[in-house]
């Protein structure tokens, strides 16, 4: 019987641990073992070169698909096989989605399920495999977010069932490491994604205002009366988050460096605060 045990690159730092975990785990030595990463074409170029060396340096032999969108009505997508140096970079792939399906939004994610979802599902059966399980990067202080039909599905989640590890022990595990995601936790996968939250959007035009050329030639190039944006949520225009990133705001800071900062002895009193001794010269 042939078994298949899939791992999904999504080109963060849990699912390239993941990833290296599951090709020297001892329990699913009788596997074959599939790495996949499904290219959006809006992923940061750190992502890109990550992938590629994870794959190099771990030999895993990394699958990377793009969704072959059909405009023919009645036909579904299907996918490519590409590599590192031909992969699409500047949002090629989501364009023909954005052409042939409703803007993407809050409530109706037809970039996952077209570029993502569907590549992955078609390559895999492809492969003509008797028993796939597909197992997912989510983390052990993720587990709320495990699906309670996952028996049924063919899905594991190894970070929280076989080894409990959480977002501190994925950030040391790399700060270990000789290489790492050259990125700050907030700019990992598509860069101005409509998912991310307005604060991480700003800080992110605000670093890089150039991100947001694409988003906003889409927008405007594919909304209708219905879908007037991507951002149906917080009802933001990209438009509008341009504008308000050049105004004064709290901006988001990774994480990971958050925790790294040692709290200073002297922290408890504001170190700044002077007082005259009247001995200036007069």
């Amino acid at each position: 019987m042939k078994k298949l045990l899939v791992s999904t690159f999504s080109g963060g730092r849990t699912s390239a641990f993941m990833g290296k975990f599951l090709n020297t785990y001892d329990k699913y030595k009788d596997y074959d073992k599939v790495f996949i990463f499904a290219n959006t074409g809006k992923e940061k170029e750190e992502t890109l070169n990550f992938i590629n060396r994870c794959d190099k340096e771990w030999n895993l032999n990394i699958v990377w698909l793009e969704a072959k969108i059909n405009l023919e009505k009645g036909k579904g997508t299907d996918y490519n096989i590409v590599n590192f140096e031909n992969a699409s970079r500047k949002g090629e792939v989501f364009e023909d989605m954005l052409r042939a399906y409703p803007m993407p939004n809050n409530f109706a994610s037809n970039c996952t399920r077209e570029l993502k979802q569907t590549p992955i599902a078609k390559y895999i059966k492809s492969l003509k495999y008797d028993e796939v399980i597909m197992s997912i990067g989510i983390r052990y202080d993720e587990r709320h977010r495990k699906s309670n039909n996952a028996i049924k599905q063919n899905i594991i989640y190894p970070l929280c069932d076989d080894i409990k590890v959480d977002s501190s022990f994925i950030r040391n595990w790399w700060d270990k490491q000789s290489f790492d995601l050259e990125l700050k936790d907030y700019e990992g996968n598509c860069d101005l994604c409509f998912k991310k939250s307005v604060r991480k959007k700003l800080t992110l035009i605000k670093e890089n205002p150039n991100i947001a050329k694409w988003w906003l030639e889409m927008e405007n190039k594919y909304k209708t009366d219905t879908i007037p944006r991507f951002d149906l949520r917080q009802n933001i225009s990209i438009k509008n988050l341009i504008k308000m990133a050049k105004q004064p705001f709290r901006t988001i800071e990774d994480k990971h460096e958050q925790s790294k900062k040692q709290t200073s002895l002297f922290d408890s009193f504001d170190m700044d605060i002077e007082t005259d001794c009247f001995c200036k010269a007069t």
